[in-house]
């Protein structure tokens, strides 16, 4: 809204008031124009009244005068009338603008009002669900840390549960490792059950109780062959003749006798003591006295009143049994032959293990390089006497020729050396001393080759014999661990077995080195000759010359 300053009339838009601006202006001009008329008009009627004679000429040009003023005094409430009429037109429009400015500011404090009772409205919600979601957040961080627990606990509970399964897998695994070598009676059964208590372990979701309950189950039914005795017919599915009808007797685990019913074998099941492989052995080898008992014994049994159900507790029957279960006993009663040198080689080498092959190796290596260097070392550190001699005729008479051909001929250490003199007698001592040094280096790698070899081979073996000792011993605690002993005597022959290796590393080292020693002081002395021998040549050639 902008108001006219000359009108004092309200404008509303730029346009209009310069519209206004301009009618003002053209109207102004109109007024300017017929005031400066009337002047000139008034001026023209000073100037000619002293002369004018005609009275009614004056009264004409004044009557004129008087419209000219009366028309533009017209125009002039014309243009003011316009000017009023237009104002009048700009204050209605401005009370209208005015109006509805009120109207807007209004309905502006009306929206504004509203617009804060929502925003107080809003406010209080947004405080409520604020106070609601710090409440929820708390509940849900209670739940959270209440469902981590949980899961912490469960995840405890499933990991111990996994170590239970896990220890419950292990121990079938070491008992099933162990059937092989166990007591032979039941042990099909006794596989059987170990195997499907392995697979209710190995399920994707384990079964663990029933794998406990299958390995409880074997473990009573093993501990029931050891508290239980028995005797009957049976048909002999393991020893020296499987398949045959025989009388069985069993007194637990620590006596197992079968007498075959087609022509009276016998075989008996023993403990061997062994560290490793089957503990148990079947053996029907016995000497003649310790098969007749046996077969006494069974049959005797079978003779008394109820012997099929169990033994008789009103007679008593003389059993050969032993009682210690241990390797001395069952090579004693073992009708065994004399074995031949090569036969106890077999066995001693057997007892060393797996190590006592690369002992071997080391061994054979070791003589090849002996033999290889004892060889070279007689030929080429041949010093023959009379090679030496007719070599020291030959320079005497200054035959220097024939002395390098007679080294030639001859091809060892010694004469290549002496060859490296004689080549330069016709130069300066210089130039022989540097051939005779080089002649040197280069015979004496020759003589020295693979020595370093040999000496390692001696160092190798007793660390091989070592670690076959220790590897026994580990083999031997960890059975031991396993399954235990009840003889001292059976530690000690494993220790004794595991020292084998060391033995044998030993008897393999000493000898090897002793030979590395000779072939050292041999190559020492050759060495020792070519210095002496190249030296005195060199004397004998050059005499007393002196480099310049």
């Amino acid at each position: 809204m902008i108001l006219d300053e000359r009108t004092g009339v309200a404008l509303q838009t730029r346009d209009e008031r310069e519209n206004v601006i301009a009618r003002t202006e053209g109207t102004w001009q109109s007024m300017r124009r017929m005031a400066f008329a009337l002047v000139l008009l008034l001026a023209s009627s000073a100037f000619a009244w002293p002369w004018s004679s005609d009275k009614k000429n004056a009264e004409d040009e004044a009557r004129i005068k008087d419209s000219l003023l009366q028309v533009e005094v017209r125009n002039l409430q014309r243009e003011v009338e316009t000017l009023t009429r237009i104002r009048m037109q700009k204050a209605d429009s401005l009370e209208k603008l005015d109006a509805k400015h009120w109207s807007n500011r209004y309905a502006e404090s009306q929206l504004t009002e509203e617009h804060q009772n929502v925003t107080r409205e809003l406010d209080g919600r947004y405080s409520k669900l604020s106070t609601d979601l710090g409440r929820v957040t708390e509940e849900v961080m209670a739940s959270k840390n209440v469902t981590e627990e949980v899961e912490e606990k469960a995840k405890g509970e499933e990991i111990a549960f996994d170590a239970l399964n896990t220890q419950v897998k292990l121990s079938i695994e070491k008992t099933l490792g162990d059937v092989a070598g166990d007591y032979p009676v039941g042990m099909n059964k006794r596989l059987l059950r170990l195997r499907q208590a392995s697979a209710e372990a190995e399920k994707k979701v384990p079964n663990t109780i029933a794998a406990v309950q299958g390995y409880m189950v074997d473990l009573l039914a093993r501990h029931e062959l050891t508290y239980t005795q028995f005797y009957g017919a049976e048909l002999s599915q393991v020893g020296s003749r499987p398949d045959v009808n025989v009388n069985r007797l069993r007194l637990g685990t620590v006596f197992l006798g079968e007498v075959a019913s087609d022509n009276g074998d016998v075989q008996a099941l023993l403990r061997s003591g062994a560290l490793q492989g089957k503990v148990f052995e079947w053996n029907a080898n016995l000497p003649t006295e310790i098969a007749s008992n046996i077969k006494a014994a069974v049959n005797q049994v079978g003779s008394m009143p109820g012997a099929a159900a169990s033994a008789s507790q009103s007679a008593t029957v003389a059993i050969p049994l032993d009682v210690l279960q241990n390797k001395a006993i069952k090579n004693s009663i073992t009708d065994t032959k004399e074995l031949t040198w090569t036969e106890e080689f077999q066995a001693f080498f057997k007892k060393g293990g797996i190590v006592m092959y690369p002992l071997m190796l080391v061994a054979i290596i070791a003589l090849l390089l002996f033999l290889e260097r004892f060889i070279v070392l007689t030929y080429r550190g041949h010093l023959g006497r009379r090679f030496t001699k007719k070599m020291n005729a030959l320079v005497a008479e200054k035959k220097y020729e024939d002395a390098a051909n007679l080294c030639l001929d001859k091809k060892t250490s010694l004469a290549m050396v002496l060859f490296a003199v004689l080549n330069k007698v016709n130069d300066t001592r210089e130039n022989a001393e540097r051939s005779l040094q080089e002649a040197l280096l280069r015979e004496q790698p020759k003589l020295e080759r693979r020595m370093g070899l040999l000496a390692a081979m001696g160092t190798i073996a007793p660390l091989l014999g070592l670690l076959g000792t220790v590897t026994g011993i580990i083999t031997l605690f960890t059975v031991i661990t396993e399954v235990g002993t009840n003889d001292a005597r059976v530690l000690a022959g494993g220790i004794s077995e595991a020292l084998v290796t060391t033995e044998t590393g030993l008897i393999i080292a000493i000898p090897v080195m002793i030979l590395h020693g000779l072939l050292s002081e041999k190559i020492e002395k050759i060495t020792s000759e070519l210095y002496v021998q190249s030296t005195s040549l060199m004397n004998k050639v050059f005499g007393k010359e002196k480099v310049d």
